[in-house]
């Protein structure tokens, strides 16, 4: 644990703090940079007047919801709303961002952005992945097509999943259904070709069986 770690001399990174309590870093996570405990990193800021500004009315906080596909084999990845593409807050620090570093703890999951890495998805072993965070998909050609049905689709988020003969689910994002995506239902029976990316399998060129 953070605590158990020795204490240091916080003085001579007093501005680093700051811009990281700044940036709405938690005090384990600075403890955890600095090789210290979170308490000595508490009690330095309290001494140093160094606090944590609550969001104001010019600073609105963005929500979105997401889906965690647990997958079956390679199928693990975080789909976001697509209307997060129009956040400003997205389009100025995260458009760009291919892939991030996902912290798991009880109650919270992290997003950091990644990028050193490659876009592929890994584990570090100690609670970590990786995994792309847009609901894009990599074009790898024609595939040949099979029929599955809806499972369910949510057209006001931009996203939904199919079931495969296999029994598998199937991640579809609205940009690959040729007809109105509103128009899927529960059971539909659909063809699809069946492609991959760096999240695994996801579903291509959707169209309802006439």
């Amino acid at each position: 644990m953070a605590d158990s770690k020795k204490r240091i001399a916080l003085k001579p990174h007093m501005e680093q703090i700051k811009e990281w309590v700044e940036a709405g870093k938690t005090d384990d996570w600075i403890a955890d940079a600095l090789g210290t405990s979170a308490s000595s990193v508490q009690s330095f800021r309290s001494r140093n007047d160094i606090y944590r500004r609550e969001r104001g009315p010019r600073e609105p906080e963005s929500v979105f919801e997401g889906v965690l596909d647990h997958g079956e084999r390679e199928g693990w990845g975080l789909w976001l709303d697509p209307a997060i593409a129009e956040d400003p807050i997205w389009k100025e620090h995260w458009s760009g961002v291919e892939a991030v570093t996902v912290k798991v703890a009880e109650d919270s999951i992290v997003l950091e952005a990644d990028r050193g890495e490659s876009p592929a998805a890994s584990g570090d072993g100690n609670g970590a992945a990786r995994t792309a965070v847009d609901g894009s998909q990599e074009d790898t050609g024609a595939q040949p097509r099979e029929r599955g049905r809806v499972k369910w689709f949510d057209a006001e988020k931009g996203y939904g999943f199919l079931v495969r003969p296999t029994g598998d689910d199937l991640f579809v994002h609205h940009s690959e259904v040729q007809v109105d995506p509103s128009s899927l239902a529960p059971n539909d029976e659909v063809e699809y070709e069946v492609g991959r990316n760096d999240r695994g399998p996801n579903a291509r060129r959707v169209r309802p069986v006439t």
